[in-house]
């Protein structure tokens, strides 16, 4: 008879061991897989960048006519 540990079977993670997930300048979660850019140490979501641009540097953007 094979018997499972139930912090296996319930998916038990230690919090105080795994490492905290990365979240970037809004407090969305980045994935390993996720498109990034860094800005003077903040960590910036693609598709986050156009707001970031915006609202912290004070960017303008414009269709060519």
């Amino acid at each position: 008879m094979m018997i499972e540990n139930p912090m296996v079977l319930n998916n038990w993670h230690d919090k105080i061991t795994e490492p905290e997930s990365k979240k970037d300048f809004f407090g969305d979660e980045v994935m390993p897989t996720d498109d990034y850019v860094i800005d003077c140490g903040e960590v910036i979501l693609i598709e986050n960048l156009e707001r970031y641009l915006k609202e912290q540097l004070g960017f303008e953007f414009s269709t060519g006519k």
